[in-house]
């Protein structure tokens, strides 16, 4: 065969075994977080193996209509989710087992399965929709204010515009998953690539009760000190962070069972910080430089004893002036006053 035949006769061999291109995604009129977790996924994964899917129309159906078959009906550009026997009906007799939800035959179907910034939202989905304790705690706040509640009150306040609930739990689950994506992805390459570039110190203070884990890094990120905090590999006692404003803030880990004295901390800091803008402090005493909140002349620096965080601007630092200590000055305070602090 002439090569320019042969070129031409694969692609319309590949035209021919295209997928068909999706303009309506269906599901029942009474949204649950599976379904609404299985179109969220379509809508955000779904475009190279359903060309059109972004950006399909959603309809609700009672129940799939008589004239077609699922699999007619994608051909014709409609694409079911848990109705009809579809293939992402997990009601159909091969799925039976009750081990697949809706969410999770999508999430299979497309291979984001294993995502790890997927993880918590699958793992949550399928538990409501197979177990029905989407919220564990039997605590009566958690269980009225969570999602799974939450979702069942809009079904029954907006009857009639299951869109409604659809888009506004939709947004719920983007925002949980932008989130982890930071948390899982792209925080873990940051804190790789910061250590790599001489950016970020680690530190073990030794105390009388153990030694305390710290880490100094300079970094801009919102989600940095959380990550630094929660990861096992880390579990940072306390991390200072500088950003490239030069604000810098020392923020504890209160979720260690422990509680750091920053009291210390904060008088040396707040010392130094007056001595560098040739400050007259002899009118303060030992007690007031380590009491929380600002200090009159020093505003560059907030003590928060409820949050047990000494904040050079904290995350809005707009009006507040950078502190003149440097990062490595930072490091010899702390190894100074930290063996003093209340473990």
């Amino acid at each position: 065969m002439d090569e320019s035949l042969f070129f031409y006769a694969k692609i319309f061999d590949a035209k021919c075994h295209m997928a068909p291109r999706v303009t309506t995604i269906v599901m029942y009129p009474r949204p649950q977080p599976d379904t609404i977790c299985a179109y969220f996924l379509l809508k955000q994964f779904g475009e190279e193996q359903h060309p059109g899917i972004s950006e399909a129309k959603l309809e609700f159906w009672n129940q799939v209509r008589p004239e077609k078959t699922p699999a007619e009906w994608e051909q014709a550009g409609y694409l079911l989710i848990d109705l009809g026997g579809g293939k992402f009906d997990h009601h159909r007799d091969d799925h039976a087992t009750k081990s697949e939800t809706a969410a999770t035959l999508v999430a299979k179907h497309l291979g984001v399965s294993t995502d790890p910034a997927l993880r918590k939202l699958l793992t949550y989905v399928k538990r409501d929709d197979l177990e029905g304790r989407g919220i564990v705690s039997k605590d009566i706040l958690d269980r009225a204010f969570g999602l799974s509640a939450i979702i069942m009150n809009l079904n029954r306040d907006y009857p009639a515009h299951p869109d409604f609930v659809v888009d506004t739990v939709y947004r719920i689950f983007l925002a949980h998953f932008h989130e982890e994506y930071r948390r899982k992805v792209l925080i873990p390459k940051e804190w790789q690539e910061l250590q790599q570039q001489g950016r970020a110190i680690r530190l073990n203070v030794a105390t009388p009760a153990r030694p305390l884990h710290v880490v100094l890094v300079e970094s801009d990120s919102k989600t940095l000190v959380g990550f630094l905090r929660a990861v096992k590999s880390v579990q940072a006692d306390l991390v200072v962070q500088r950003q490239s404003t030069g604000h810098t803030n020392i923020v504890t880990n209160q979720n260690k069972g422990i509680r750091l004295d920053l009291r210390p901390v904060a008088e040396v800091v707040r010392r130094l910080e007056a001595k560098r803008k040739s400050l007259d402090i002899s009118g303060f005493n030992h007690d007031q430089l380590q009491k929380p909140g600002r200090l009159e002349g020093l505003e560059e620096w907030f003590y928060d004893n409820a949050a047990n965080t000494l904040q050079n601007g904290g995350a809005a630092a707009e009006g507040i002036t950078p502190t003149r200590i440097t990062l490595p000055e930072m490091q010899r305070i702390l190894e100074k006053t930290l063996p003093r602090a209340t473990v």
